[in-house]
């Protein structure tokens, strides 16, 4: 007989997971509402948190109890509208356990239904009344009839509860970030830098979408819950947990949630020197794969068990490396640079420094005004030894690819052999996607390079760069609806962002909406006015829309970059074919085509302001011979 409380105007229905007041209804996941019946069960008398514990969970589960019940406390308190501080509810008893304050009134909720009351002309048991043989037969005809029907509904139900029980297959997982409860400060790129390792290892090892960093990371100090993220990133599984650094070990806490049933999966904690952080690293990600019922491949297996300790410092100033790499600004990436460099000094055969040392030089030139061609230089050779190294590092066979796609006119093949390497090693990874992607695009695959990217925002559906990448290839596909829905998330996540500005304005040209492209083109050069991507697209908006000398100023301004090697040719000749100057914009295109490591017409379909240029005979032929 199942039951109904009501308590302070608020009634709860456990049978239907149901918390009601006379305004409103709320569903409770199942571990806040067992401990709600807990405490409705035992009013003004103390719970403790052994008590509470075994009405929770089995004796046969493992997980971490005292972070279980607080966050379920939390989240019956946030149901009822309750505080700690001042508790009308649930008093917390220090190191105890919990009280629920007001009376409790328990009743069955049989007793809710009406009473059925028969029509006077019907009593509750009627005599037999004799009835002719063909009645009879009838009657037990339909009655076999109805018995059949019923064991046909009673297998289909049975079949479908026990459908409905087996576990959906796991297919997504995201790490939140690790919590930082080193004693001394300024620890936090420790716990970063670990919750990343472990990101990178998982999604090296699992079968399945696990959500890279830029994603996470916003959810660093958050109080959502953890449902709530889980909906939002679009996984079922959720690890969390607490990184403490002191002296030369550390202390890693974690636990497995399934997010989706609010229930606590697995939970263990590692107590070792920090040069046997990798061993850790590893170990988390073999139990995980475990708990998942899933078997690391042959190769993973095989570096686990060969995992050899590693020079705290040198793994430490790594960290730090990755700390101001993902700040993505020049002084941080200076900063990585410095990092990498010292580590390798430390240690000259530690692979991962020089892969992230490749990662930095790389896209140095994206945020300052450096030589394009001399920071790919030394990306190039910071890869290669890093391959050289650890033939098995990713990250180290992305870099390559990416100098590589710089260097298309001749190094096209070696691009797509890397990039290949390195989804291959990682297939989790959202950078090789994204980056992929933009190979397909130099390809002449422009549908092949939005699925990519699509890919790409599976995995880090939350990096403002990537959605703004994927609207923009949308709009080069024509398919412009598509593209405003990312460009808005992109802009809703970083509103300092100029470039999804700047397809917007491509959008709102194409479309005929002359002052919103105007007013997005100038946004967007206000954000990013260093960017050459960001002046030639504004210069082509500017241009269409009547703001001649402004585009005129953006084009000297793109001369001068050309000129110092920081921006290829195709940015001003996209202006000047927004000036109507098809002709000078195709002379520049020739030239580059001529002089240019990377060719001319490589990527162009992304604007499709250069269709204009298909009826020039010297456009037919550099296509022609760009395809030789």
């Amino acid at each position: 007989m199942s039951k109904i409380y009501r308590f302070a105007g608020f009634e709860l229905r456990p049978a239907e997971s149901e918390l009601s007041t006379a305004e409103s209804r709320l569903r409770l996941q199942e571990k806040p509402l067992l401990l709600l019946t807990a405490l409705l069960d035992n009013p003004q008398t103390l719970v403790t948190r052994d008590q509470l514990r075994e009405r929770m969970w089995d004796s046969d589960t493992y997980v971490d109890y005292e972070q279980g019940i607080n966050v379920a406390v939390k989240k019956v308190r946030d149901a009822l509208g309750d505080s700690a501080e001042q508790p009308k509810f649930i008093q917390t008893v220090a190191k105890k356990g919990y009280r629920m304050i007001p009376p409790v009134e328990v009743i069955a909720a049989e007793d809710e239904l009406p009473e059925v009351q028969l029509p006077p002309s019907i009593s509750p048991v009627s005599p037999a009344v004799p009835t002719r043989q063909p009645l009879l037969f009838l009657s037990w005809g339909l009655a076999a009839f109805a018995v059949a029907i019923a064991a046909v509904f009673a297998v289909r139900y049975f079949y479908t509860r026990e459908e409905s029980r087996r576990p959906e297959p796991v297919s997504s997982l995201a790490v939140l970030p690790l919590r930082n409860l080193s004693p001394e400060s300024g620890q936090d790129y420790f716990a970063d830098g670990i919750t990343e390792e472990l990101i990178t290892d998982l999604a090296q090892s699992l079968p399945f979408r696990v959500i890279s960093r830029t994603s996470v990371m916003r959810y660093k100090e958050t109080n959502e819950p953890v449902n709530r993220i889980a909906r939002d990133l679009g996984v079922q599984l959720i690890v969390e947990g607490a990184v403490a650094k002191s002296g030369d070990r550390v202390t890693v806490t974690v636990q497995l949630i399934n997010a989706t049933e609010d229930r606590h999966l697995w939970a263990r904690k590692f107590d070792q020197k920090v040069e046997d952080i990798l061993t850790v690293e590893g170990e988390l990600s073999q139990e995980i794969a475990d708990q998942v019922g899933v078997a690391l491949d042959a190769d993973h297996r095989s570096k686990l068990a060969n995992s050899r300790p590693v020079d705290s410092d040198v793994y430490e100033l790594c960290l730090l490396g990755r700390y101001f790499w993902n700040k993505r600004t020049p002084a941080g990436l200076a900063k990585s640079i410095e990092y990498f460099q010292q580590a390798i000094r430390r240690d000259p055969r530690y692979a991962p420094a020089y892969a992230g040392l490749a990662d930095s030089y790389e896209i140095l030139p994206m945020y300052d005004s450096v030589d394009d061609f001399e920071y790919f230089a030394k990306a190039r050779e910071a890869a290669q030894r890093a391959i050289e190294l650890d033939e098995s590092l990713a990250d180290a066979h992305l870099a390559m690819a990416f100098v590589a796609l710089q260097y298309w006119r001749t190094q096209s093949k070696l691009a797509e052999r890397e990039f290949n390497r390195s989804l291959e090693l990682n297939p989790n990874d959202a950078n090789a996607h994204h980056w992929f992607g933009y190979f397909l695009v130099f390809s002449g695959n422009l549908d092949g390079a939005v699925a990519e990217m699509e890919r790409a925002r599976q995995l880090d559906p939350l990096s403002a760069i990537i959605n703004a990448d994927d609207g923009h290839l949308l709009y080069a596909a024509g398919r412009n609806d598509e593209a405003a829905v990312r460009l808005r998330q992109a802009i809703e996540l970083a509103p300092d962002l100029g470039q999804p500005h700047e397809t917007m304005a491509l959008i709102d040209v194409a479309e005929g909406r002359g002052s919103e492209a105007l007013g997005e083109a100038r946004r967007g050069l206000e954000l990013d006015s260093n960017n050459p991507r960001t002046i030639g697209e504004a210069g082509y908006v500017l241009a269409q829309t009547g703001q001649v000398m402004e585009a005129r100023s953006l084009l000297a301004h793109l001369d001068e970059l050309v000129r110092r090697g920081s921006s290829p040719q195709s940015y001003p000749a996209l202006i000047l074919i927004g000036l109507g100057e098809r002709s000078k914009a195709m002379d520049l295109l020739a030239d580059a085509e001529r002089t240019s490591t990377y060719g001319a017409l490589q990527g162009l379909s992304q604007w499709p302001a250069f269709d204009q240029l298909k009826s020039d005979p010297r456009y037919q032929k550099l296509l022609s011979e760009s395809h030789q």
